[in-house]
């Protein structure tokens, strides 16, 4: 009994531990993609090496929170890496990382630390630099491959103030 009971506590802990770490109440987590299809979303978390540097071969860490599967956490699968939610960097460093996404490269997104010396995700919309809160991406239809997405909404604050923006994106 004795032996179940500690056994017990330890896979909870680490599985707490696990799922802390990629919980997406982290103050490691800069922006998320919601969809319409479902209330699943994908989590897109910094990934530093000591409080101040960047990962330089992997910057940002991409996961799923599956809210309809009892919010379990999971990595993204190859094919969604590679032609959706997936990053493509295209400059990485200790304090600096440009990307664009695998599904859609007419946007560059920028990680970088703030006003605040805190890294986050900046890209320009209208002419002035924003912080990417959330990206929400409407789904109508279509298939797997080919989805039929008429807009997405970038929610984000302008850089160097507290003003909140919308940008609707039509890809």
């Amino acid at each position: 009994m004795v032996k179940l009971i500690l056994k017990s506590v330890f896979v909870l802990a680490f599985g707490l531990l696990i799922v802390g770490f990629n919980s997406p109440s982290t103050s490691l987590n800069l922006f998320s993609i919601g969809r319409s299809k479902d209330a699943n979303e994908i989590f897109y978390a910094i990934n530093l090496d000591n409080p101040n540097k960047l990962n330089t071969e992997n910057p940002i860490n991409v996961y799923w929170l599956k809210r309809t599967e009892n919010n379990k956490v999971e990595p993204l699968s190859w094919v969604q890496k590679k032609f959706a939610y997936g990053i493509v960097y295209l400059s990485k460093s200790e304090n600096h990382a440009k990307f664009r996404f695998a599904a859609y490269d007419k946007r560059v997104f920028e990680l970088k630390k703030n006003q605040d010396n805190e890294f986050k995700v900046f890209t320009i919309s209208g002419n002035k630099e924003v912080e990417v809160n959330r990206i929400y991406i409407y789904i109508t239809g279509g298939t797997f491959w080919i989805p039929e997405i008429p807009k997405v909404e970038l929610f984000a604050t302008v850089s160097g103030t507290d003003k909140k923006m919308k940008e609707t994106i039509i890809p």
